[in-house]
């Protein structure tokens, strides 16, 4: 690690030494740790457990992001200060807040990660085979069919690639992705966004989720989207999810009606809001576990689909993405998975 990244250490503790000082200088204070023996070239991991904390500004949640207990992960944290000679963190009993040399090591150790990652996984390649570790979003709704799928099959398909997943809305991933905090995600009806690339996975059969107590539900057979023109649709309530409700709107549309819509007061897939008589929700038959108690699923007489696709950087291609399309691919033709491009 040191031969490759020495030069990009150097300009990182440089700046927080500049910058330290002249704090010093201002505010007439002490160093956070004096003498020699202390200072010393961090290692990459533990640049990594900081950008982890500094991201969730909670340790706890740090820890559970690294797979990791929390007591190591704080000893590491102090010895990283230690190392550089700076406090990084401001530690309150609610959360954890960046100084402003923690500010700056958070932008330049992402990059420095970035950039580890690249070559260590360009080496690896040199045989044939990609290996690394990416960090993918996931959004909730391929929760329980597309994504235990997903990643057994990258894990069968791309074994030297580790995949690190968490779940958020497509919005946020999307944001997460252009950062540099994820390095793909698999969204939701995602609405392209410049600076992003994407490729459909699977087109996922959509369903009506609607109250085991009303009628149509009480009927037992497929209806038709124009059955449902009277009764309230269910959408996002965030901004972040904003393209299934277009593609709700748009699917509506196509049977020739305009529905009346209802933000989802809730975060759970329209579940209580539709148990509550809020109205109905268009979601994807792959959403939804087997039994729902007080709501049943009907199958729609027209057939309509919503997108699933692989997001990541359009400038920031690796071959270990490239791993994970080639598998995406794969996984998407032998699963049968409906998909253009």
């Amino acid at each position: 690690h040191g031969v490759l990244l020495s030069s990009s250490r150097v300009v990182v503790r440089h700046s927080l030494r500049r910058h330290r000082r002249g704090v010093q200088d201002r505010l007439d204070v002490v160093p956070y740790a004096s003498g020699n023996v202390s200072r010393m070239t961090p290692e990459l991991r533990l640049l990594r457990y900081f950008v982890a904390v500094a991201e969730e500004r909670n340790f706890t949640r740090a820890a559970e992001r690294l797979h990791m207990a929390q007591p190591p992960l704080s000893t590491a944290i102090r010895q990283l200060e230690q190392q550089l000679g700076a406090q990084l963190l401001e530690r309150t009993p609610r959360q954890v807040d960046l100084t402003p040399a923690g500010e700056l090591l958070l932008a330049r150790g992402r990059e420095l990660l970035s950039q580890a990652d690249e070559v260590f996984a360009a080496v690896r390649e040199l045989d044939g085979t990609a290996e690394g570790r990416l960090h993918m979003g996931v959004a909730p709704p391929a929760r329980l069919g597309i994504t235990p799928t997903f990643v057994a099959g990258c894990a069968e398909l791309a074994p030297g690639v580790m995949l690190y997943t968490r779940e958020d809305s497509t919005g946020a991933m999307q944001r997460d992705v252009k950062s540099g905090r994820l390095d793909l995600a698999l969204g939701y009806c995602p609405v392209e966004q410049p600076g992003l690339a994407y490729e459909r996975v699977c087109d996922a059969e959509a369903v009506v989720h609607i109250a085991a107590a009303h009628p149509l539900a009480q009927r037992g057979t497929p209806v038709s989207l124009s059955d449902l023109r009277d009764e309230p649709f269910i959408v996002a309530g965030s901004e972040d999810s904003s393209g299934w409700t277009s593609a709700v709107l748009d699917a509506c549309a196509a049977a020739g009606f305009t529905p009346k819509t209802v933000p989802d007061p809730y975060a759970h897939l329209g579940m209580r809001a539709v148990k509550e008589g809020l109205g109905v929700v268009l979601y994807p038959r792959v959403a939804f576990a087997e039994h729902l108690g007080d709501s049943v699923l009907l199958e729609l007489v027209e057939p309509v689909t919503f997108p699933f696709a692989l997001i990541w950087p359009e400038h920031r291609r690796s071959g270990t993405i490239d791993a994970i399309l080639g598998a995406a691919r794969e996984i998407r033709a032998r699963e049968g998975w409906v998909a253009a491009g």
